[in-house]
C-alpha cells in the first residue's frame, strides 16, 4: 500500500520539510503522477526561484510569492504549493523523497514583557496523491476538494495517499522582535547611517586631494 511520512527541520528562518512516500511494487508507477500539496501559513514563503533548482519535482504556488514582505504587509490566507515528482525513472518498490525549502517572513513584534521573542506556527502536514492518466474528472476526494478550482490544478482521477506521520502538525518557532528593542534598533540603524556617511565623505575628499596633487604635478 502506497504511503507517505514527513518531517521538518529548522534553523532560524530557513526550514526543509521532508516528504518520503513509499511505493509498493504492487503500484504501475508509469500510469500515474505522483502529487503533493503544501498548505502554507502566511508566515512562510516558498521561493519558486529556488524551487526550480531542485531536482525531482516540477512546482506550482497559487497565493503570494512576494519574498520581502513582512507577515503584516501580506494577505491573511494561506498559500498553495504543489510539487509533481518525477516519476519516469521509479522502479517499484521504491521510496521517493521531496525535500521543499522554506523561508519565514519576518513577523510582528512580541511585548516587552514576553517570555520568549518566538512566534510559534503549527503547519498543515503535505497532502499526496496519485492521478492518472485518464484525462476526466470522476470525483474530487474531500480532502482535495478545497483546491480543486485552483487554476492549473490537476484534473483527472485523484487517490490520495495515506499519511503514517506521527504528528498531526508540523511545529516551527520564528525568531521575532520585541518592542522595547525597537527604540535601541533606530538608534543603533542611525549611528552607522550618520557613520557612513562620514567615512564616505572623508574617502571622497582624501581621493579628490589625491587627484588634485597628480594633476598639479603634470602641470609642472
Amino acid at each position: 500500500m502506497t504511503s507517505l511520512s514527513s518531517s521538518i527541520s529548522s534553523q532560524g528562518f530557513h526550514f526543509t520539510v521532508s516528504t518520503t512516500v513509499s511505493i509498493p511494487d504492487t503500484l504501475d508507477i508509469s500510469h500515474h503522477k505522483l502529487h503533493v500539496v503544501y498548505d502554507l501559513d502566511p508566515h512562510v514563503y516558498a521561493d519558486l526561484y529556488e524551487l526550480a533548482q531542485r531536482p525531482g519535482y516540477s512546482s506550482i504556488l497559487w497565493g503570494t510569492s512576494d519574498l520581502e514582505k513582512p507577515v503584516s504587509a501580506v494577505p491573511s490566507n494561506n498559500s498553495v504549493l504543489l510539487l509533481t515528482a518525477n516519476t519516469s525513472r521509479v522502479v517499484v518498490p521504491a521510496n521517493i523523497t521531496l525535500e521543499v525549502p522554506l523561508h519565514a517572513r519576518y513577523g510582528r513584534p512580541v511585548a516587552s514583557h514576553a517570555t520568549d521573542a518566538f512566534y510559534r506556527v503549527s503547519l498543515q502536514k503535505p497532502l499526496g496523491f496519485l492521478t492518472t492518466d485518464v484525462d476526466h474528472l470522476t470525483g474530487v476526494q474531500e480532502p482535495l476538494v478545497s483546491y480543486a478550482s485552483l487554476a492549473g490544478w490537476p484534473s483527472n482521477i485523484s487517490t490520495i495517499i495515506p499519511d503514517n506521520t506521527s504528528t498531526d502538525r508540523l511545529e516551527i518557532s520564528i525568531p521575532v522582535g520585541i518592542l522595547d528593542d525597537l527604540a535601541w534598533v533606530d538608534i543603533g540603524t542611525a549611528v552607522v547611517m550618520l557613520t557612513m556617511f562620514v567615512y564616505l565623505a572623508h574617502a571622497s575628499l582624501r581621493t579628490a586631494q589625491r587627484l588634485s596633487r597628480k594633476m598639479s604635478t603634470k602641470t609642472e
